[in-house]
């Protein structure tokens, strides 16, 4: 029986959502990376041996900020990383760790793409190629599960992320301006921390799996909710025409582990994104 799961990242977005969630439901380890130096692999292994952990969700990363270059270590301290929670946890004890889009290399269209996939392009950028690096990692073990997630959203995300920031703009009457236009897979993190939940309580057969609404959706369609929501019409303009690389990941195999799930509609979501965001 899973009674202390041990949370890494809890700082971050997706990791202080699932500490949030899972408060009330399990015994929580959640220490910050000053704390804990998971690329310190004798600090994981002391941590391991002086606590009792049945559940690994592995949410900490480096890399990945859009608009800034992958720190100079990415690829290896992301590997690094997993490896050592492998190497120090024990033998029973399974771990979640989160992927990305990413894997699949962003440098060109991403069209509801498969987990089969993963390879046929290796990523030019080292956040990507470690993504890349720890998918093929999860297929070879028995132990691990690997959620690409390709784009997530709601309480707690970054405001520079675009669902708060045309909120933000909404808000304050402004207009949103848009690089270019890009569809995107926009899961709810609600909808995440329910994912995770039901794979804590039963482990899937598939090791990699993309963890995507079925519906995709542009940046053009969140800005227009976001003016249905509020009533108010912020004027969207794009800097460039046309559409940019789509990024989007098949979601069949998510559907095969959990036929029953039910997503959270994006006008829900971005509604109670809103209402978090009117608080602040």
């Amino acid at each position: 029986m899973i009674k202390n799961i041990l949370i890494t990242g809890s700082g971050g977005f997706v990791g202080k959502n699932l500490k949030e969630y899972f408060n009330s439901k399990y015994n929580l380890l959640c220490p910050r990376s000053f704390e804990l130096d998971l690329t310190d692999c004798e600090s994981v292994k002391n941590f391991f041996s002086n606590n009792s952990i049945d559940f690994v969700i592995h949410c900490a990363s480096t890399g990945g900020v859009r608009g800034c270059a992958d720190p100079e270590n990415c690829e290896q301290d992301n590997i690094k990383m997993v490896n050592n929670i492998l190497f120090a946890k024990p033998e029973t004890t399974k771990v979640i760790i989160f992927g990305s889009g990413a894997a699949y290399s962003k440098a060109r269209d991403l069209k509801k793409v498969k987990e089969t996939q993963i390879g046929e392009v290796v990523p030019e950028d080292q956040y990507g190629k470690s993504k890349m690096e720890l998918c093929k990692l999860a297929l070879s073990r028995r132990d691990m599960l690997c959620l690409n997630i390709f784009a997530c959203y709601g309480k707690y995300e970054k405001e520079s992320r675009f669902p708060s920031y045309a909120i933000i703009q909404n808000l304050k009457k402004e207009p949103v301006i848009i690089n270019k236009n890009v569809v995107f897979d926009y899961l709810y993190i609600d909808d995440l921390c329910r994912i995770v939940e039901k794979f804590i309580t039963s482990f899937p057969k598939s090791r990699v799996i993309n963890v995507t609404p079925t519906k995709s959706i542009s940046l053009l369609q969140i800005a227009q909710t976001v003016n249905q929501i509020s009533g108010f019409e912020s004027d969207i303009r794009f800097k460039e025409q046309g559409l940019n690389f789509e990024y989007t990941g098949d979601n069949s195999l998510l559907l095969k582990e959990l036929p029953d799930f039910e997503f959270t509609d994006f006008n829900t979501g971005v509604t109670k994104l809103f209402n978090f965001r009117k608080t602040l």
